[in-house]
């Protein structure tokens, strides 16, 4: 299946990402999907964005396969903690990921209680994109930008 996102999806996307950053006092973060894809990001200034998604996607993964071995449906999030930083990775459906980098250990229970949120949020725009694309009978999503030049085009991180 292919989800076509507008750049009003990516818009709207990009305020999911704003309002998390906010409220969870974070540094930065991203959407991106299980195969390490970026959709959105923001803030992310020292950091490659496709080398977090694409290891933050292998990460969840791994999780996911351990969450099998031990009789769990699914982890939901994985979160690793570090003396400097932290990065946080929500599921947000079976084919998205939100991720989110931080630092202070106080901020932990921030980012664990707006991640969910964030994601609920995320899902909502992915459903709704889903809805308007046209199936083609595969059970695998892929993501495509309408106009990526617009959306990635600015030098605006966010």
């Amino acid at each position: 299946m292919t989800l076509e996102l507008t750049s009003h999806d990516a818009d709207r996307l990009r305020r999911v990402l704003r309002d998390l950053l906010a409220q969870a006092e974070a540094d930065s973060c991203l959407i991106c999907d299980q195969a390490g894809h970026v959709l959105v990001q923001l803030n992310l200034l020292d950091e490659d964005p496709l080398r977090v998604s694409a290891l933050g996607a292998g990460v969840f993964a791994a999780t996911r396969e351990l969450a099998r071995i031990i009789g769990e449906d699914e982890f939901s999030t994985v979160l690793h903690q570090g003396d400097r930083r932290s990065i946080l990775i929500e599921a947000v459906d079976e084919e998205s990921l939100v991720v989110v980098l931080f630092t202070g250990d106080h901020k932990v229970g921030l980012v664990k209680l707006y991640a969910p949120a964030a994601a609920a949020a995320v899902r909502r725009v992915l459903t709704e994109a889903r809805n308007r694309s046209n199936t083609d009978g595969t059970s695998q999503t892929r993501f495509e930008l309408e106009d990526s030049k617009s959306i990635f085009g600015s030098s605006n991180a966010g």
